[in-house]
């Protein structure tokens, strides 16, 4: 029962992690980018991700994501505490 417990905080985590990954190449449209592999374009991109790194409309999202997942987090703890001590 604990490995369950682990393996659902991690992927409770691990999907936080890839939805706000997903955010952020969304809002510097990464995927509009077609050809990787010209440095003007590569360099554009990761400018886009950078500047997007530090406006507040990307870490609002991370900022509701993280609690969501903090609060799953806890939940589990409580439920495994519970279980431990019956």
């Amino acid at each position: 029962m604990p490995v369950l417990l682990h393996l659902v905080m991690i992927s409770v985590w691990g999907l936080t992690l890839v939805s706000s990954t997903r955010r952020l190449l969304r809002l510097a449209k990464v995927a509009q980018l077609r050809n990787w592999g010209e440095e003007i374009r590569l360099r554009g991109g990761w400018n886009r991700i950078w500047w997007w790194l530090g406006q507040d409309t990307f870490w609002a999202g991370v900022r509701s994501d993280a609690l969501k997942a903090l609060e799953i987090s806890l939940m589990i703890f409580l439920i495994a505490w519970g279980m431990g001590r019956l």
